[in-house]
């Protein structure tokens, strides 16, 4: 769901921190050297698993074009703030794309608004920060930051991400969200799955033959329509070697699961997920159309959802757009937003005028051309 560009008011000033030490901002050129006081800060303020070091690192090396400027405030020799950005023809970006679940920085509470600062008043024509939540305190702080210099912003949101909050029992869930001819259908659906051979969830939660099990599920998300659309992870190079790589990082971190559906041995659906912090996190998910009239993909979804729910997570995050099939699962949808930071002049507003105005048309005119 994309919505037109509106215009980020300045917004009431955040109250300053009760420390009076100093703040002391660093750019870094790589991820390394930062990696460990980065996630001690992630462990600290409790971030998801695609805003630590391992995930940037996987991203930058596959999909890193220009430079990379990651912004780290510290106080009294101890990092609060971190944010990865990548600098090119004169712009600033954040390093997310729409293999991205979200994006913020890892900051304490405290040390927002002088990040925000620190970033309104980088020199560069745009500051792009996209897949944000519109609602956080990072972009409110970006606004009071943007209204002080000078600075235009505007945030759309681009994308609107289903998840589910895992509270009561499965099978009150279940009993509730679904009907009770929902539930047969998927019974019998089982039931003629089974005649084609012995079925079972096929669950990896660690680095053990992670090469060819990754394969093997990549293999049968590029036989469903993602494959001839060319939206699959095999399709490109940078986006296998993305996966590959965040794959065996979780793995090493204890938060990869792969998951398959078995007819006979044989994988028919597959999940590409992390679980952490009390929530599971679907990355990817395909199936194989020679299957398509059983529904693995649903079998396979109901089987892991309901082990959410008997594990005592809190939340399983369908990511990515609210396809219908998602929002079948639940109502609540987190809001991504781009935020755009126009720099002040005439270059500027003209700059702030083309995305204001012209390219919401463009983009309309592109969908009107695709349909």
């Amino acid at each position: 769901m994309r919505q037109q560009p509106h215009v980020l008011s300045p917004l009431r000033r955040t109250p300053r921190s009760s420390q009076t030490g100093p703040w002391t901002a660093e750019v870094h050129r790589s991820v390394e050297p930062l990696a460990d006081a980065w996630d001690e800060l992630a462990d600290r303020i409790g971030a998801p698993p695609f805003l630590r070091p391992g995930w940037f690192a996987a991203w930058w090396g596959a999909f890193g074009r220009g430079s990379l400027e990651i912004l780290a405030l510290s106080r009294d020799g101890n990092t609060a703030a971190v944010l990865p950005m990548e600098r090119r023809r004169g712009a600033l970006r954040s390093l997310s794309n729409w293999h991205t679940p979200g994006f913020a920085p890892i900051a304490e509470r405290d040390a927002e608004p002088a990040l925000a600062a620190q970033l309104v008043g980088a020199r560069a024509r745009r500051i792009t920060l996209a897949f944000v939540d519109p609602r956080s305190r990072f972009v409110a702080a970006c606004g009071e930051a943007a209204g002080r210099t000078g600075r235009r912003a505007i945030v759309r949101v681009i994308e609107r991400s289903p998840f589910l909050p895992l509270d009561g029992t499965w099978d009150e869930f279940e009993r509730e969200r679904f009907s009770r001819k929902q539930r047969a259908e998927l019974r019998r659906r089982r039931r003629q799955l089974i005649g084609q051979g012995p079925l079972a969830v096929d669950l990896t939660a660690d680095g053990d033959r992670l090469d060819g099990r990754l394969a093997e599920g990549l293999a049968v998300e590029a036989r469903s329509w993602k494959g001839s659309a060319g939206t699959a992870i095999a399709s490109r190079p940078e986006t296998r070697r993305f996966y590959a790589q965040v794959a065996r990082w979780a793995a090493a971190r204890g938060e990869l699961r792969l998951a398959f559906l078995r007819v006979g041995g044989e994988a028919v659906a597959f999940d590409l997920a992390l679980e952490s912090g009390g929530a599971h996190y679907l990355l990817k998910t395909g199936y194989d159309p020679a299957y398509a009239r059983f529904a693995p993909g649903a079998m396979l979804r109901f089987d892991m959802v309901a082990r959410a729910f008997a594990r005592g997570l809190d939340a399983y995050e369908f990511l990515g757009q609210d396809d219908p099939w998602k929002r079948e699962w639940t109502d609540r949808c987190h809001d991504r937003a781009t935020l755009q930071l126009f720099a002040p002049g005439p270059a500027g507003r003209l700059d702030w005028a083309t995305w204001t105005h012209v390219a919401p048309v463009a983009r309309r005119l592109a969908a009107i051309a695709r349909r």
